[in-house]
């Protein structure tokens, strides 16, 4: 994802009610996670 998509995907979740630590949570899971680990292939 872009920068920007990333700012308008948290301004939408910010919209829904969502918080800014919940947010940070589900970004810190999927920068950490690796494809891989689930068998999954990475679309490139």
């Amino acid at each position: 994802m872009t920068g920007k998509e990333v700012l308008n995907l948290i301004r939408a979740l910010r919209e829904k009610g969502m918080s800014a630590e919940e947010i940070l949570e589900i970004i810190e899971s999927v920068e950490s996670h690796s494809p891989a680990e689930d068998g999954r292939k990475q679309n490139n």
